[in-house]
C-alpha cells in the first residue's frame, strides 16, 4: 500500500487486516454501525437478510478502528457517500472486497486500478459510480448486487470483466471501452442497460441474461469493430435490443433468445415473476408486476420506437445470410406493425399470423386445409340432405366418399382433382351450393399459398 493509499481512510477500513473475512466483517458492522441513527432506512434494510445476517461490532471494536483509523467517518448522512478513492488517483494493489455490503451510496472515480477489483457477491444498497475509472487488470462482480443506478460511464476495462448472475437496477455502461472478454451470464438487468457507444474488442457473453427494461447497444460517435455476442437463451421482456448504427458480427448467436409479445404481456410478466424470486433476498429491487391491462398499454411512441429496432435487427440479420434470425425478427416487426395499424387493418395481420405465423409454418396451412376439408365435409353433407340429394340408396362407404371427394376437389382445384370425382351431385346447383364450393376453393387457394410459403422460408427454397 502506497503512502497515497494510507491517508484513504475506507480503504484502510477494506485492508485493516491481512484476514478478508476479518475486514468482510469489521466493514459490514461498521456500515451497519453508521446506519443505525437513521432509523427510518435501518429498518428498512434489516428486510434484507443479508443485511440482518451482519454481525454488531462491539463499542471496543468500533472505538478501535476510530483509533486506528482517525479520519474514517463516525457519522455519515442518510445519502452520504463512501468515496474510496478521496486522495488518491491510483491504487498499485489488488483490491478484494468480495462479501462487502455497503449501505451508502459508493464512489471510485477517475481512478486508475492496477490490481484487481473484487466485488463477487457484494451488495450496493444505493447508486455506484465507477465514472472514468481505469481498470487495469481483472473486475470481478459475480453474483453482486447494485440496487441503485451503476455508473461506469467512460470506463476502461483493459483485462477481464466477469459480472455472472449479477443483478442491475440500471447499469450505465455508456462510452465504456472493454478490451478483453466480458461475462454477463446469468445476469439481471432489471431497469435497463445503456451501452451506447460502447466499444468491445472482444466477445461478450449476455447468455441466460434478463432484460427487463430497454437495452441500448446503439453507436453514434465513431464506428466500432463487430465482435461476437452471445444472446443465447437471453430474455428482453419489454423491449428488444436497440442497436441502430451498430454492425453486428456473423458469429452474433440468438439461439433460444425470448423477445417481448406485442400481442399479450405474458412473457413481460413470467421475466418480472422471475425477477422477484432473484430479488427476494435483496430490497424489493424493482416494482412487481400490475395487472396484465397496465402493463400492455406501452405509449405509441415506445412500440414505433420497437419497431424500428426490429427492423434494423431484421436488415442486419438479412445481409449477414442469416435467414432464421432475419424472419424471427420480422415477425415480431409485423406484430408492431399490426398493432400499430388502424383497426380496420389489424384484422389482417391477426389472420397473417394465424394463418402462417407471417410466413413462417407450414404446418399451420396444412392443419388449415384438413379443417376446411373437414368443415365443409359437413357442410356438404347438410346441404344435400336438405335437398334429399345424397342418393341413399348408395351404402356408407359411397356416401362418405362422394362428400369427402367434392370437399377435396374444391380445395385442390387448381390440380385439377375435380375431374377425378362424382359430379351428379353438383348437376343442378343452388346459390348455396354454388356459394359452398367457391368459398371453398378460395379459401384452399389460401392455404396452399402460405403452405409454399412457409415451405420456401423454412427450407431456403429460392
Amino acid at each position: 500500500m502506497t503512502a497515497a493509499e494510507e491517508e484513504t481512510p475506507w480503504l484502510r477500513l477494506a485492508r485493516f487486516s491481512e484476514d478478508h473475512a476479518e475486514n468482510k466483517r469489521l466493514w459490514n458492522g461498521y456500515q451497519k454501525y453508521l446506519l443505525r441513527p437513521h432509523s427510518d432506512e435501518y429498518q428498512r434494510q434489516l428486510e434484507n437478510p443479508k443485511f440482518a445476517c451482519i454481525v454488531d461490532l462491539s463499542d471496543a471494536e468500533i472505538h478501535s478502528i476510530q483509533i486506528e483509523i482517525p479520519d474514517l467517518p463516525k457519522e455519515l448522512e442518510q445519502h452520504g457517500v463512501i468515496a474510496l478513492n478521496e486522495g488518491t488517483k491510483v491504487i498499485n494493489t489488488d483490491l478484494r472486497m468480495s462479501g462487502f455490503y455497503f449501505a451508502f451510496k459508493f464512489r471510485l472515480m477517475g481512478t486508475t486500478l492496477k490490481g484487481y477489483l473484487n466485488l463477487n457477491e457484494t451488495e450496493f444498497l444505493r447508486g455506484v459510480s465507477f465514472r472514468g475509472s481505469i481498470f487495469q487488470n481483472m473486475f470481478l462482480a459475480d453474483k453482486a448486487c447494485f440496487h441503485g443506478f451503476a455508473n461506469f460511464f467512460k470506463c476502461e476495462f483493459n483485462s477481464k470483466l466477469s459480472c455472472r448472475s449479477a443483478v442491475f437496477a440500471y447499469a450505465h455502461f455508456h462510452s465504456a471501452s472493454f478490451g478483453y472478454s466480458c461475462l454477463f451470464n446469468n445476469t439481471s438487468f432489471v431497469g435497463g442497460a445503456n451501452f451506447t457507444d460502447s466499444n468491445f474488442a472482444n466477445s461478450v457473453d449476455f447468455g441466460s441474461v434478463g432484460f427487463h427494461g430497454v437495452t441500448f447497444f446503439n453507436l453514434t460517435a465513431a464506428s466500432s469493430a463487430a465482435v461476437p455476442i452471445s444472446f443465447n437463451a437471453t430474455k428482453f421482456c419489454k423491449h428488444p435490443p436497440h442497436f441502430f448504427g451498430r454492425a453486428l458480427h456473423e458469429d452474433t448467436d440468438w439461439t433460444g433468445v425470448k423477445l417481448p409479445n406485442a400481442r399479450s404481456k405474458t412473457a413481460q410478466c413470467e421475466c418480472l415473476r422471475e425477477n422477484d424470486k432473484r430479488a427476494d433476498d435483496t430490497v424489493q429491487m424493482a416494482d412487481k408486476p400490475r395487472d396484465s391491462k397496465a402493463q400492455a398499454a406501452l405509449p405509441r411512441h415506445l412500440l414505433e420506437h420497437d419497431k424500428r429496432a426490429y427492423e434494423q435487427l431484421r436488415i442486419k440479420c438479412g445481409a449477414l445470410g442469416k435467414v432464421e434470425d432475419e424472419h424471427m425478427f420480422f415477425r415480431r416487426e409485423m406484430e408492431l406493425t399490426g398493432r400499430l395499424s388502424p383497426w380496420y387493418t389489424r384484422v389482417t395481420y391477426w389472420l397473417y399470423h394465424l394463418v402462417s405465423d407471417y410466413g413462417y409454418s407450414y404446418w399451420r396451412p396444412i392443419a388449415g386445409m384438413g379443417g376446411l376439408w373437414a368443415v365443409w365435409s359437413l357442410f356438404y353433407a347438410f346441404h344435400f340432405m336438405a335437398r334429399d340429394q345424397l342418393h341413399l340408396c348408395m351404402d356408407g362407404v359411397e356416401l362418405f366418399l362422394s362428400i369427402a371427394g367434392l370437399s377435396f376437389a374444391n380445395i385442390f382445384s387448381v390440380f385439377g382433382f375435380y375431374r377425378r370425382f362424382p359430379s351428379d351431385l353438383l348437376a343442378d346447383p343452388t346459390f348455396v351450393t354454388v356459394l359452398l364450393t367457391v368459398s371453398e376453393t378460395l379459401l384452399g387457394f389460401v392455404f396452399l399459398f402460405f403452405l409454399g410459403l412457409g415451405l420456401r422460408t423454412r427450407f431456403r427454397l429460392r
